[in-house]
């Protein structure tokens, strides 16, 4: 039977993996500790924090200063639901904040729950599930387009024996048409091979991106890299996560040159996210790789379907790009999400880390 300050360190260790940000201050409204959730919430380190202001965190606006030194002197909780708050770094959050008054500091116990990871579950799912319908659905279209093409590429070959070399032409392009379907009716099938997963440096692969899009871009365009040296190998497939990068880097080149956005950019950036949820799976720590531009946006009209097959913008554009990569990323149990207004363009790929070595 565990004795007290086994249970003790027990209750603190649970704190430190709960999903939801804790904030610890003294009857000052200093930081007296923040959990691993506060930690990456923030941005900050508990050490960096230590007795600084809560306002080094966030901008308190006066009722809710108000609320919080009453709490502190009453010794009395609240709770607000839906409330925005801004960070210190300018990003806004919309959370739900509990306030506890605890008695052994003298101070107050901040419960911070951000809605967006709630509403990104919810959409997560949503979204997992239209996707399945719609690859279902694409996947038994495309076997009954594959089918007969075999038969219509082998008659026109047949036939070609038995037609002059004028008359030939015909036969070819019945065969290059077919040749070019069935290469349409393959993407759409997705990829067709299992990912083979070896310990690599994400940052190689990146590098390799970048020098491709710097062969296809011109002089407007500057790629900037923003990596996290820190971050140790994945185990990844190469090739498959190549093809994602790729197929996200030259959407945002191509979105820059269509648009002729002056002074553009692409950012390839790299992090670490410490309790980072994919589907139902809490990950200890996960990799983000963002791939960021500042062209026009995604058009709102297409904003929730981009990663479905066959949704584009574009008029050269097959809407092929991001449904594959969303298939790669997922076979490596992770998860790619964008954010899109004008001028700022973001696609994160989230890969657990739990395998790195």
């Amino acid at each position: 039977m565990p004795n007290p300050m086994q249970a003790n360190q027990a209750l603190a260790g649970l704190v430190n993996h709960l999903s939801t940000a804790i904030v610890l201050v003294n009857s000052r409204l200093q930081i007296v500790a923040l959990n691993l959730a506060a930690e990456n919430l923030f941005r900050v380190s508990q050490q960096q924090m230590q007795l600084e202001p809560l306002t080094a965190l966030l901008h308190l606006d006066s009722p809710l200063a108000q609320q919080l030194q009453q709490s502190c002197a009453q010794q009395k909780s609240f709770t607000l639901r839906d409330t925005l708050i801004q960070q210190t770094n300018g990003h806004q959050l919309w959370i739900d904040l509990t306030v506890t008054s605890v008695d052994e500091l003298g101070g107050l116990a901040l419960e911070i729950q951000p809605l967006e990871r709630m509403k990104r579950l919810t959409q997560e799912a949503r979204m997992a599930t239209q996707q399945h319908a719609s690859s279902n659905l694409v996947r038994n279209l495309a076997h009954e387009i594959k089918n007969p093409l075999g038969g219509i590429r082998g008659a026109a070959q047949l036939l070609e024996r038995e037609l002059t070399t004028e008359q030939r032409e015909f036969t070819h392009i019945i065969i290059s048409e077919a040749d070019r379907l069935r290469d349409l009716v393959d993407r759409l099938l997705g990829p067709q091979r299992q990912a083979q997963k070896q310990a690599h440096n994400v940052h190689q692969i990146l590098d390799k991106i970048e020098q491709l899009i710097k062969a296809e871009a011109d002089q407007r365009i500057t790629i900037v890299r923003d990596y996290d040296p820190s971050l140790p190998d994945l185990l990844i497939d190469t090739n498959q996560l190549t093809q994602v990068f790729l197929n996200v880097g030259r959407n945002a080149l191509q979105a820059l040159l269509e648009h002729r956005t002056s002074n553009g950019q692409i950012i390839l950036k790299t992090r670490a996210v410490r309790r980072f949820t994919i589907g139902s799976v809490c990950h200890r720590l996960a990799c983000c790789i963002s791939i960021i531009d500042n062209g026009p946006g995604i058009a709102d009209a297409i904003k929730d379907e981009i990663f479905l097959p066959m949704v584009t913008h574009r008029a050269q554009g097959t809407g092929l790009g991001l449904s594959i990569a969303q298939s790669l990323v997922q076979q490596h149990q992770g998860l790619i999400e964008c954010d899109s207004h004008p001028s700022y363009t973001c696609f994160n790929i989230y890969l657990p880390m739990e395998s790195s070595t």
